[in-house]
């Protein structure tokens, strides 16, 4: 009869329909175990797909923490550094109180780091992952990720002040001595544990020679020659102060604090403004606990912060 084929075709789609129906739904640990393994596998994106709809699902699973972690880590694995720096922040925001906080501080760090400029650029991904590496070293000094943290900032900080010997160079190009000078004053004041000082210490030498300033002059060459004795300045440094006959200024008292006299307190330091990094501080409609330090930046600090 005719009415047959109809009927089958209806039997058919009924029966495919109530198998749709029928499918079922993974669990939180199975989409879990599914996105993990994926992740392990390389396929991050395949792998934050998975843990967010697991997050859609099961919102409340005691797997959120960590897969909200996993979704910045992809994204930071797989090359998308804006999606991790807002992944990360977004997981320090929501749980202040983590265990991860020192590998979230670390990756945010690492996120910046990768964006750093050349020295005649602007450094403020530089200054950014300072201010996450340092934050990570010194309020994490037991995590494994504080000696990487350690690492990282030596980097930092050697092309923040390679920055600054740039511009002082700038200045004193264009016979703008003072500018060059307050700009060395602070490099030298700042970032005294890097390898530039020396070359800002000698240039300071040579700007008070030119002033005829021979009482400071040789105050940075006696700092140059004893905090940085092997660098190829130091010899030239020598040398001068043996010349000028007052060679007990070498073992004397530290002459750098007499030399940061010259560096004016009642005006802003150029380099110790505090920088803001998004999302390194709680959002102020959601405070964190005062208990909690939760990636507060560090405290500016004169020397090495370690």
């Amino acid at each position: 009869m005719k009415w047959h084929a109809p009927l089958a075709v209806a039997l058919i789609a009924a029966t495919a329909l109530m198998g749709c129906g029928a499918k079922k739904r993974l669990s939180a640990d199975e989409y879990f175990s599914k996105a993990t393994k994926d992740f392990e596998d390389g396929s991050y994106q395949l792998a934050i797909e998975q843990y967010r709809e697991m997050l859609d699902q099961y919102p409340f699973t005691e797997h959120g923490e960590e897969a909200e972690l996993k979704i910045a880590h992809g994204h930071y694995l797989g090359g998308n550094l804006a999606e991790a720096l807002a992944a990360f922040t977004d997981f320090q925001r929501r749980h202040p109180t983590s265990p991860q906080l020192a590998f979230v501080g670390y990756v945010l760090g690492q996120c910046y780091k990768q964006q750093m400029g050349t020295i005649d650029r602007d450094q403020t991904a530089s200054q950014n992952a300072h201010n996450y590496f340092a934050t990570v070293a010194q309020q994490y000094p037991s995590s494994p990720f504080a000696q990487l943290a350690r690492e990282q900032l030596a980097d930092c900080r050697a092309r923040l002040a390679g920055h600054e010997l740039y511009i002082a160079d700038f200045y004193a190009q264009r016979d703008n001595r003072r500018a060059a000078e307050m700009r060395l004053l602070a490099l030298v004041s700042r970032y005294n544990d890097t390898d530039i000082s020396a070359d800002a210490l000698s240039q300071l030498a040579r700007i008070y020679r030119k002033q005829n300033d021979s009482e400071r002059a040789l105050l940075a060459d006696a700092a140059l020659a004893q905090r940085f004795p092997h660098s190829k300045p130091a010899s030239g440094a020598r040398r001068r102060i043996a010349r000028s006959g007052k060679q007990e200024v070498l073992n004397g008292d530290d002459p750098m604090p007499r030399l940061l006299a010259g560096l004016p307190r009642t005006t802003a330091d150029p380099l110790a403004a505090p920088v803001l990094v998004p999302g390194i501080e709680p959002p102020r409609e959601r405070p964190v606990p005062s208990a909690v330090p939760a990636l507060a930046p560090p405290a500016p600090l004169a020397g090495s912060p370690y």
